[in-house]
């Protein structure tokens, strides 16, 4: 089963994703029932505070939009949680 073993992260996301926002990504993940091996996940301010996150993967095609609210993402953001078999781990999209 994909995203059950162990988990990683690399030291940016670390740095610059709040552990909550980390939590809720994996967490979406899981409530998946056929997941792809690559899920994509991006983050949009919108404004007083509220985030817009999509949450994308190919294969079953799939897009979930999620609005939450959160004082800490300034900047959009993307990011990827890839899952290889042995291990899944959470980077950025340019860190790929």
């Amino acid at each position: 089963m994909m995203f059950t073993k162990e988990r990683y992260l690399t030291r940016e996301v670390a740095d610059r994703v709040p552990i909550d926002i980390q939590l809720l990504m994996w967490d979406l993940v899981q409530q998946i029932e056929e997941k792809d091996y690559l899920q994509v996940f991006e983050l949009t301010p919108k404004g007083s505070g509220v985030v817009e996150m999509i949450h994308k993967q190919e294969i079953p095609e799939s897009t979930m939009i999620h609005k939450i609210k959160h004082n800490e993402i300034k900047e959009k953001m993307k990011l990827y949680i890839i899952d290889n078999g042995e291990y899944s781990t959470m980077m950025f999209s340019h860190e790929y």
